[in-house]
């Protein structure tokens, strides 16, 4: 062999190397990869930055086609989300959008999913319970969120093609306070144990885009009790909250069995204070206030409700003088 074919030998197997599908020395260039790399951060509508959760127990995360039909299926365990963090999800030719849910461990009952037949509004994850009583969710977490939409173009026509996109994780869980205070005037003839506290939502059951389905079942959710002397505090972690889920908040004395306040934790309670976003908070306090309705009258009422250290509901009328 002379030394001009060895040169040019040797040129072509570098092309190959360096080059691969995107050279022009290839006539199909139809079976070229493709893929998407998805990063995830978080930010609400409140915020002008964007943070990173950090680690995670669990992260799934879906790639739909132009139809919203599920084409792939990412499952990692132990995950850290970080500004580092990237998946690749090979995919080719065509418009791509990606949700990921981070936090969906054995708390919860996950749905199947099916390449090809899964939709965006199928169900994702079901909060687990016994006798429509929640399973204890603690301290912890769960985020899920939607990418722009990507377009992969015909690899037999630009090759080899890696776009990049981020998925905006926002949290779906949440955290409420309740404080139940009685007032001195009450003191005297009931205590803070003789009182419960019942927060109860149909918000267990959430769909693969973050809607949820209408009828289920509402959910109790348990909590964790404190006492003194002249409150109850009953901490409560819950899934999604939004209007129309059979929201219900209530405090009952269960000495006396009298409803004190019951009413819709949304929007008689936590939507009450204007300086409340749903799309951008997840930790509220609630706090009543007990009071006699009139000087020893024996009849307890609801005299005062703060969200956030904000009043937004007082009995109007004093009756009996100075307390």
């Amino acid at each position: 062999m002379n030394l001009q074919n060895r040169i040019w030998i040797t040129l072509l197997a570098l092309g190959t190397i360096l080059w691969g599908c995107d050279s022009l020395v290839y006539d199909d260039l139809s079976d070229c990869p493709q893929g998407v790399y998805v990063k995830f951060y978080s930010m609400t509508p409140c915020e002008v930055d964007s943070t990173f959760i950090g680690q995670v127990s669990d992260l799934h995360l879906f790639a739909f086609n132009e139809q919203d039909m599920l084409v792939s299926m990412t499952a990692l365990k132990d995950v850290n989300l970080d500004r580092n963090n990237q998946i690749l999800v090979p995919l080719s030719n065509g418009y791509y959008s990606f949700i990921g849910w981070a936090g969906v461990n054995d708390k919860f009952t996950m749905s199947s999913f099916t390449e090809g037949v899964t939709t965006k509004k199928d169900v994702m994850l079901t909060l687990k319970s016994q006798n429509n009583r929640a399973v204890a969710l603690g301290d912890h977490k769960v985020w899920q969120g939607i990418s722009p939409v990507v377009f992969l173009e015909d690899p037999a026509e630009v090759g080899t093609q890696y776009k990049y996109t981020a998925v905006n994780l926002q949290e779906v869980t949440n955290r409420i306070n309740v404080e139940v205070e009685l007032h001195e005037s009450v003191l005297g003839d009931t205590d803070p144990r003789d009182y419960v506290i019942e927060i109860s939502s149909a918000n267990g059951t959430i769909n693969i885009d973050g809607t949820m389905p209408l009828n289920k079942e509402a959910l109790t959710y348990p909590a964790t009790i404190a006492y003194t002397n002249n409150n109850l505090t009953a901490s409560y972690s819950l899934m999604d909250l939004k209007t129309g889920y059979n929201n219900l908040i209530s405090v009952k004395n269960v000495v006396t069995d009298e409803l004190i306040w019951q009413g819709d934790l949304l929007g008689t309670v936590l939507l009450k204070n204007d300086n409340v976003n749903l799309a951008c908070d997840n930790d509220f306090d609630v706090k009543f206030v007990i009071k006699d309705k009139c000087l020893n009258c024996g009849t307890y009422i609801c005299w005062a409700i703060y969200v956030n250290d904000w009043q937004i509901h007082s009995y109007e009328t004093e009756l009996g003088g100075d307390y």
